[in-house]
């Protein structure tokens, strides 16, 4: 199995999630009205739109996993079963939410936004060694109940620098939230799994092998193959078509689609070696959501 090197433990990450949730409260609550209909990094979203979507994201962890660790892995409500989304098939309806909850929440969406965030924390902290290993629902797959909180730190991540990278200049991902991302990609858990990031395009003669050599913080070093409808990361093993050396942000701006390769490479944030039109199709196949 592939592993990574850096990874803190659980409640370091609980305790890291906690530090940079306040945080991000604050700058929010600092943040100049006219910056909140500002374009975010996502391409459909204001940061009004972003803020909104952390604060239903918080709330429906919270409750699948106090539900999850009670032995209740049903669907949820108004959400798809367990396992049958991807982030090219739950898009429009992970938009449409954002889009509603802005309206609704209106001025209170920074109120709303500590008030879900503080519930999900207690709930993790709360969270006896037993009921770690416990499986919640998500529309994306089955996620135990202690990873929750790297599906939030992911998502937490992500959303702090698709706002701050377009409101600031220079800005980069929380690298505390780093390990918790790569913990999701090896361990492909639902919406932080390289499945969920991947769009399927036009059928391959045969499957591309990107090899990564990822360093600081996290340091990781595994292949990446994706066949014409899906995509799977293991341990280097082969030939590659393409050699990637980066350091980890740039592999997770990557990954979830924030970062094209090519523009990796111009800035010289990425050095890629072979295959030149598979490094180009990389970006086609990670696009985010």
């Amino acid at each position: 199995m592939t592993t990574a090197q850096g990874i803190p433990t659980f409640e370091q990450r609980l305790d890291n999630l906690r530090a940079e949730s306040q945080r991000f409260h604050d700058y929010l609550s600092a943040l100049p009205a006219g910056s909140w209909n500002a374009q975010s990094a996502c391409d459909l979203w204001e940061v009004g739109h972003v803020v909104a979507h952390l604060v239903g994201v918080a709330e429906f962890y919270a409750t699948t996993v106090e539900r999850g660790i009670e032995g209740n892995v049903e669907t949820l409500p108004g959400r798809a079963p367990a396992g049958s989304q991807t982030g090219a098939t739950s898009h429009e309806g992970i938009h449409q939410r954002a889009l509603a909850a802005r309206e609704q929440l209106g001025q209170q969406v920074v109120t709303e936004l500590a008030a879900q965030s503080d519930r999900l924390i207690n709930v993790l902290g709360n969270l006896k060694p037993d009921e770690h290993p416990k499986p919640c629902y998500h529309p994306g797959g089955y996620v135990p109940a202690g990873n929750f909180v790297d599906m939030r730190f992911k998502e937490l991540g992500l959303h702090d620098w698709d706002i701050k990278s377009r409101l600031e200049s220079d800005y980069h991902m929380l690298p505390a939230s780093m390990p918790s991302m790569i913990i999701l990609i090896l361990n492909s858990f639902a919406s932080g799994s390289l499945p969920y990031a991947f769009w399927p395009g036009p059928g391959l003669d045969k499957p591309v092998r990107y090899r990564f050599n990822v360093s600081n913080p996290v340091e990781l070093n595994a292949d990446i193959v994706v066949e014409s409808d899906r995509v799977h990361i293991e341990s280097p093993e082969g030939e590659a078509d393409v050699t990637c050396s980066c350091d980890t942000e740039t592999f997770l701006l990557m990954s979830y689609g924030r970062l094209p390769s090519n523009e990796a490479i111009s800035s010289g944030r990425l050095k890629a070696e072979g295959d030149a039109t598979a490094i180009t199709r990389f970006s086609e196949w990670f696009r985010g959501i």
